[in-house]
């Protein structure tokens, strides 16, 4: 009967803890700790497109979807958000957008381009 136990924990032990990993890196918790917190000046005061200085309002929406050139991503989940409020990762799939693509001019920039430090 030890002999069962003991192969029961060495079965079990590696289970609860690939198990515990997993919940640790759920997307939407992983989106929540990325959220944009509310600053005294408004973050979107901040980014616009590096290209065409065009800025997003809150009510822009970007969509996780197939991408070739140049994020080169496939298995959109089909999330529809801001993307400046998680800081470009996906609230559906967790995917962490490298690339921007501007609703403006339709031209994509790497998305840490589209922060800037100064208030224009």
């Amino acid at each position: 009967m030890p002999l069962q136990k003991k192969n029961l924990h060495r079965f079990l032990l590696p289970v609860l803890g690939f198990s515990l990993f997993q919940r640790g890196l759920m997307p939407e918790k992983i989106a929540e700790s990325h959220t944009r917190q509310d600053h005294e000046e408004p973050e979107s005061s901040r980014i616009r497109c590096p290209l065409c200085k065009w800025r997003p309002e809150a009510s822009s929406r970007w969509q996780c979807d197939d991408c070739g050139n140049p994020e080169f991503f496939f298995g959109g989940c089909g999330a529809v958000w801001n993307t400046f409020d998680t800081h470009g990762l996906c609230p559906g799939c967790g995917h962490q957008w490298r690339w921007t693509g501007c609703l403006d001019c339709h031209q994509w920039s790497p998305h840490e381009d589209w922060y800037t430090k100064e208030a224009d």
